[in-house]
């Protein structure tokens, strides 16, 4: 694990896990500044609590503190079979109520774009700003051509054959994933765009994805399958067009995990939402370019005092 300053360490001390009103564990973590403006980090597909950005001192920097959860399945948290986006909304409800916090920003990152977008649209009022970052967010056909082999691949399977189909293929690669992290994250994204590629070669990069994968995928596949089976088969359980806050998409043009005009139909259901486009930067523009989107999420949140 790592310290707040990013060396090796055990950070058992700083991850708290509470029991939810079903009786589930939930886990999470906290980073950057304890006395900052908060706001709940949400991960991507797959991933966990100890899923973030490399270089911890942008949150600090901006006077941000950030938690990071792990969706049910993933890590420390128990899983919730058959969960619909929606769910997670009663989760970081339930977190922020356990820290005593009345308002909040959410953030999150592919797979955990639409599941900030729930946040956003479920709890009203307590949601200060929304921003999703190259959002997954619903393919058509066409679409789906040009994704990526493994995004491109679950979505037949997940088409032909089902949960059981999406259970054998994605605990083939959590077996491959834990037997060699890096490797094996690597051997997924051989026809991913160049930036792509080029942003998980580096060395702070690749420490973290050796943490954070193993550490989400080691209690089983449940928060791989189910965050899949959420996002590209069932319905999300929310409405979009129900987000009043400032929300504001980021995306690449040629984000190849999640197409540009997949997501700009999400863009156009939320009210007076923004978005703003790189050109040619990939899936991980927004880890390439965080401390843009960090620093316009705090001018809105000083905005908002």
């Amino acid at each position: 694990m790592v310290r707040w300053n990013g060396r090796i360490a055990d950070r058992e001390d700083l991850m708290s896990t509470i029991t939810l009103a079903d009786g589930r564990a939930y886990a999470f973590e906290e980073w950057g500044d304890p006395a900052g403006e908060l706001l709940f980090w949400l991960h991507g597909t797959p991933g966990g609590r100890l899923s973030r950005h490399p270089d911890l001192s942008l949150w600090s920097g901006l006077g941000l503190r950030v938690i990071t959860v792990d969706r049910p399945g993933y890590g420390k948290s128990a899983p919730l079979p058959g969960r619909a986006v929606a769910h997670v909304a009663a989760d970081v409800a339930a977190v922020a109520d356990h820290l005593g916090a009345g308002r909040f920003a959410v953030l999150g990152g592919s797979g955990g774009g639409p599941h900030a977008l729930a946040v956003a649209a479920l709890l009203g009022d307590r949601v200060r700003a929304c921003v999703p970052v190259c959002s997954a967010a619903p393919t058509t056909e066409q679409e789906e051509d040009s994704l990526v082999e493994i995004n491109r691949e679950s979505e037949r399977v997940m088409r032909e054959q089902g949960r059981p189909g999406m259970v054998r293929r994605l605990t083939a690669l959590r077996e491959q994933i834990l037997a060699d992290p890096l490797g094996g994250l690597l051997a997924q994204l051989s026809d991913a765009p160049g930036p792509d590629r080029e942003w998980f070669s580096r060395p702070e990069v690749r420490q973290m994805m050796a943490e954070a994968l193993p550490d989400a995928l080691r209690p089983g596949v449940d928060g791989w399958v189910d965050d899949s089976m959420s996002l590209i088969h069932d319905p999300w359980g929310f409405d979009p067009g129900s987000i009043r806050c400032p929300t504001h998409f980021w995306h690449s043009d040629d984000d190849a995990n999640a197409p540009l005009s997949a997501v700009q139909r999400v863009v156009s259901a939320v009210p007076g939402a923004r978005l703003t486009t790189w050109h040619g930067q990939g899936h991980s523009a927004p880890s390439r370019n965080a401390g843009q989107v960090l620093t316009d999420l705090a001018g809105t949140l000083a905005a908002s005092r």
